[in-house]
């Protein structure tokens, strides 16, 4: 098992996974070559289970055998996209949770577990609350500066072949190079992988698209489906469209896209419900809207350099005609 299946597995017990992801670890956890690795996981992790308890082979395959019983297509029933698909993997990965504890183990290059190398490998998740930014140093020296409400998963100590970590929300890299190492970080289905490089990946919830701006050194893209590598030269972006499988590439301005970690807050032509978004994890607000339907925000573009909410829904509502309550947390934007 490779370590980017362990990464799967560690993002989906996180609550973690994209719907494509979920399809992935039910195959994973499903497949009869797996099941023997797997079941050795589990062997280990309950040895290591306060020194004392550990499962007999027959409960784990007793177990295994139950986990497969209550999957009864395998792979066709995984490729299912329904809520009872979530429920069958999510079985699967209950069995590492009885017995208390989850540790992941580096692989050889042959899919065993190296017996002289064996270590365990702790993932760790660092997530910003709303309105907060950060600074990060993963184990390799990489510095990753995450904007708010985003969250970040690696391992403790990254595995001999590639650093791979995960994204949810954006965040800026400047990576430690490494040339017979690549860095890589999955957000979305989408793969960035790069040697030593900056860039500035942004794949917030709020956002339909996951947008990839690099500011020096090179990317390789890799996208869902059968397409080749596509390779970013410094002031290119792409943004890829999930649902339409879909991208393109463009120049950027720098200030655009890297303004938010000197506190610049940008509107690009956003909607009414991205704005909103946008405004309640910046500041780390709830905001409700009244009488919406009538005034629909349209290709809003805006700056705003390090101003407090109140400001900028004063100057938001001057342009867009509605007034604002704000009571502690809680804001009320009301149209006219």
């Amino acid at each position: 098992m490779d370590e980017e299946s362990i990464l799967l597995l560690t993002k989906y017990l996180n609550n973690q996974c994209t719907e494509q992801e979920l399809v992935k670890v039910a195959e994973l956890l499903t497949a009869p070559s797996n099941q023997d690795q797997l079941s050795g996981l589990l062997a280990q992790a309950s040895k290591k289970f306060h020194g004392h308890f550990e499962t007999s082979p027959t409960h784990r395959q007793r177990s295994w055998s139950k986990i497969r019983a209550e999957l009864p297509a395998g792979r066709n029933m995984a490729r299912a996209r329904t809520k009872r698909h979530q429920k069958w993997i999510r079985l699967a990965a209950s069995v590492a949770l009885i017995i208390g504890v989850v540790l992941l183990y580096r692989w050889s290059g042959s899919g065993m577990l190296n017996s002289a190398d064996e270590v365990a490998i702790q993932m760790k998740t660092v997530s910003n609350a709303l309105g907060k930014k950060s600074k990060l140093t993963l184990p390799d020296g990489t510095v990753v500066i995450m904007n708010s409400g985003t969250t970040v998963t690696y391992p403790e100590k990254f595995s001999n072949d590639i650093r791979s970590v995960s994204l949810s929300g954006e965040a800026y890299f400047d990576v430690k190079e490494s040339i017979h190492h690549p860095f890589v970080v999955e957000t979305k289905g989408v793969r960035t992988k790069v040697l030593g490089t900056t860039f500035n990946i942004r794949a917030n919830p709020y956002y339909d698209d996951v947008k990839v701006s690099l500011t020096s050194g090179k990317v390789a893209m890799q996208l869902p489906g059968d397409r080749d590598d596509l390779i970013l030269e410094p002031g290119q972006e792409i943004i890829y469209h999930p649902e339409t499988n879909v991208y393109e590439i463009n120049e950027f301005a720098g200030d655009e896209v890297l303004g938010w970690q000197k506190g610049i807050l940008y509107f690009d032509e956003a909607s009414e419900q991205e704005a909103i978004s946008i405004l309640e994890h910046w500041y780390d607000v709830r905001i409700e809207v009244i009488n919406s339907t009538e005034h629909e925000w349209e290709h809003l573009t805006a700056k705003y350099d390090n101003e407090p909410l109140e400001n900028v829904l004063i100057s938001l509502g001057y342009t867009l005609d509605f007034t604002y309550e704000i009571r502690g947390r809680n804001v009320k934007v009301i149209y006219k």
